[in-house]
Order: C-alpha cells, then structure tokens, then sequence
C-alpha cells in the first residue's frame, strides 16, 4: 500500500475553505485507509485523486468506515503488515467506549 496524504476540504460560514491532512495508505485507486490522530480513529474512505492530491469525496456512503482503535502508532508500519497484523491493530481492546 502505498502511503499518502488524505487531504478534506470543508467551507466554514464565510465560504472559505479549511483544508485538514491525514497521514494515509491507497487501498485501491478511490479508497484510501486514514488516521485521524486526535481522535484516534482509522477512516476506510472514497477519495479523487485531483491534481495529485488524494482529496476525499464526503457525500452519502463516502466513507466505508470510521474505527476507534487503542493506539495509532501501528500506522507508521501499515504498508509492512500482514492482513492479520492490521485486524488486530484495529480492534479495539481498552474498555474505554466499550459495550
């Protein structure tokens, strides 16, 4: 998987627009996996690849999934892991959100 920078654009009240940047890796040509650091969340989303920057599309069904994970330390070696590697990465073990 090949790493890159998930770039989402958002217009706040005055129509301008505030650009925010996820480390990420392509899954394929229109998904991309995202870490979004402060809330320690991994983000399976659709993305453009426009000008060379990886934007993400938002709009319904843009986002495949957003998973709450312990840490997101496992993110800088995501390209090296094996399936399994990434599934327990992502599953969630503290008790903090649990069910």
């Amino acid at each position: 998987m090949a790493k890159i920078t998930v770039v989402t654009e958002m217009h706040d009240r005055n129509e301008e627009v505030a650009r925010y940047l996820y480390p990420g890796v392509l899954v394929d040509a229109n998904h991309a996996f995202y870490i979004d650091a402060e809330y320690r969340t991994v983000v399976l989303e659709r993305i453009n690849n426009v000008n060379g920057e990886y934007l993400t599309t938002g709009g319904p069904s843009a986002v495949g999934f957003d998973l709450p994970v312990d840490s997101v330390d496992f993110f800088d070696r995501i390209s090296d892991m094996s399936a399994l590697e990434l599934l327990s990465a992502l599953v969630r073990r503290s008790k903090e959100g649990a069910l």
